[in-house]
């Protein structure tokens, strides 16, 4: 009796295995193409720069038929279509590009996944991707103090001096068009609660405050208006690649 029970449960193991088997003979795979190589170039890369994305999409350990697409996302964004290497998909095993803009600094994470031509999605694969912005800013010299508060009277023309260098190699930035404007806001002189939405454009004694000092040295004469007297502001400077500086707390008299 025993010896019957093991037969039947075999015989019925191995129809269960034949049951899934198409009428093609081979067993249907729901695993998608396999991912790998993700690469980014340039990492880190310049804001306002293009950022090439590659991978291989691999489908032989899954159901072994032709790559149908790839895509890949940015920070769990929309899925954007990629190409194959060679222009065609017409393989099990693809090399996948695309190109994106990055448009903001930060760090990002981005992933790539490939479809076969059984429409079987592969999982997602990864990379770190980091944006710096093109100028690396080296902090207010002085008069200014950058951390505690300054005191000026108001009105009163304040030499603020920074350094500004390529983030890329260091060199020294020495074109004006690096410069925006200086602005400020006012703070509570207690709290120092204030709403940088508010941020007026400063303005120099003449027409123009900016001056360049020499190897990426910077001077910008901010000239403060008399209704500054007995307010509390905060000051900052921004530059053409979208930096801004840090903010620097002003006490007038």
């Amino acid at each position: 009796m025993k010896r019957f029970r093991l037969i039947s449960t075999l015989i019925m193991a191995a129809a269960l295995a034949m049951a899934v088997i198409p009428a093609g003979g081979v067993l249907a795979v729901s695993a998608g193409p396999v991912t790998s190589a993700v690469n980014l170039n340039p990492n880190p890369a310049t804001i306002n720069t293009s950022v090439t994305v590659t991978a291989t999409v691999d489908d032989t350990t899954a159901a072994n038929v032709n790559i149908q697409s790839a895509e890949f996302s940015v920070n769990g964004g929309a899925w954007t279509a990629m190409t194959a290497s060679d222009g065609t998909f017409d393989s099990p095993t693809e090399n996948v590009t695309a190109t994106f803009p990055a448009t903001s600094a930060g760090t990002y994470n981005v992933c790539v996944r490939g479809t076969d031509v059984s429409s079987n999605v592969g999982d997602p694969v990864c990379a770190p991707l980091t944006v710096q912005y093109l100028y690396a800013f080296t902090g207010f010299s002085a008069p200014i103090k950058m951390g505690g508060a300054n005191k000026a009277n108001a009105p009163q023309t304040i030499p603020v001096k920074w350094k500004l260098s390529l983030t890329s190699n260091g060199a020294a930035v020495n074109a004006p068009a690096s410069f925006v404007a200086l602005k400020s806001y006012a703070v509570d002189c207690t709290t120092l609660a204030g709403d940088i939405s508010t941020a007026v454009v400063e303005k120099g004694p003449g027409k123009t405050g900016l001056k360049s000092l020499g190897k990426g040295k910077w001077q910008f004469n901010w000239k403060t208006p008399k209704t500054y007297r007995s307010t509390c502001r905060m000051m900052f400077v921004l530059f053409s690649d979208g930096l801004m500086s840090p903010q620097v707390l002003f006490r007038f008299k």
